[in-house]
């Protein structure tokens, strides 16, 4: 039985062989002696168990067995060009897999997100949507690559944090209400309001942070959960069953029926990506640079803007 193990360069070879008819020529093609090519198409055949060339003061061509191998062995070395250029892909992150854990609104990173689609086209992206405190067990038990949160946690070494920019915090009320025409609004010009809030997402993150607030007036708010989206949140208020809080522009902001007023103070949401320093994703190591990069120019927009 022919020896199945063989040297990658005898196919090269043998192919240079019959593109350019001699070995003589292949060898010049090769830059290597021609008496590597002949004796290395001599070891091939051995181990195919078949003459592949037929050989003449003329030249060679190929047997009628070496045509079928020859077109054969080209297309297998097609595919493992291929496969190495993929492979090769998936080492540098140009190509592979992404899972985005996200418990704020997408609309946010919609900037981010066209920008690291367009430059890494190969690498595709499944988005999971949850909230904070699911987001760092999805990401610390490496069912999510990386997670967009809107706080970190100093207690959770293993998970490494960056900022990317901070997020205003604005109130969305119906556009009829008394307050609806304010320029700012602080919590204390809310404390006698009915809010509702979304139970996934940032709803449990902005739910934390009004109670917060509003304890510096011994004001226990009033909160109604409901498991609708922010768009829908949104339409509720304008129907009149509320008030919410959003951070930077919601969607459906400019639908008609509500107002949007900045609160006052630093009432702010840090966007914060995590990770897990272990996790070998190559895809992963070209997201986090691309987010630096972004996060910073982000947030040297917004200090303009602010200034």
């Amino acid at each position: 039985m022919p020896e199945l193990h063989v040297d990658f360069r005898l196919f090269r070879y043998a192919m240079a062989s019959a593109e350019h008819g001699s070995f003589r020529r292949a060898a010049a093609a090769l830059n290597i002696q021609q008496s590597t090519v002949s004796r290395g198409v001599r070891s091939l055949e051995h181990r195919v168990g078949a003459e592949l060339f037929e050989r003449g003061h003329a030249g060679i061509q190929p047997t009628t067995a070496g045509v079928r191998f020859l077109e054969e062995a080209s297309q297998g070395f097609d595919h493992l060009q291929r496969a190495m250029q993929r492979i090769g892909g998936l080492q540098r992150g140009e190509h592979g897999h992404l899972t985005v854990g996200v418990s704020v609104p997408l609309v946010l990173l919609g900037r981010w997100f066209e920008r690291f689609r367009a430059e890494y086209g190969g690498v595709s992206v499944e988005i999971v949507e949850s909230t904070s405190s699911a987001s760092w067990t999805l990401v610390h038990q490496r069912k999510v690559d990386v997670a967009f949160v809107a706080k970190s946690r100093a207690h959770e070494p293993t998970i490494p944090s960056l900022h990317l920019w901070d997020e205003r915090l604005v109130a969305v009320l119906p556009q009829s209400h008394r307050l609806g025409r304010q320029r700012r609004l602080s919590f204390q010009d809310l404390q006698s309001e009915r809010f509702i809030l979304g139970g996934g997402g940032l709803g449990p993150d902005l739910e934390e942070y009004l109670v917060t607030r509003m304890a510096r007036w011994n004001v226990k708010p009033k909160v109604h959960i409901h498991s609708v989206c922010q768009c829908n949140l949104i339409n509720m208020v304008a129907m009149g069953f509320g008030v919410t809080l959003a951070i930077g522009r919601p969607p459906g902001a400019s639908s008609d029926g509500v107002a949007l007023v900045p609160l006052t103070g630093r009432n702010v949401m840090s966007l914060q990506a995590i990770w897990m320093e272990t996790n070998p994703n190559p895809a992963l190591k070209r997201l986090l640079e691309h987010l630096r990069g972004f996060g910073s120019a982000r947030s040297g927009e917004r200090a303009a803007g602010d200034g």
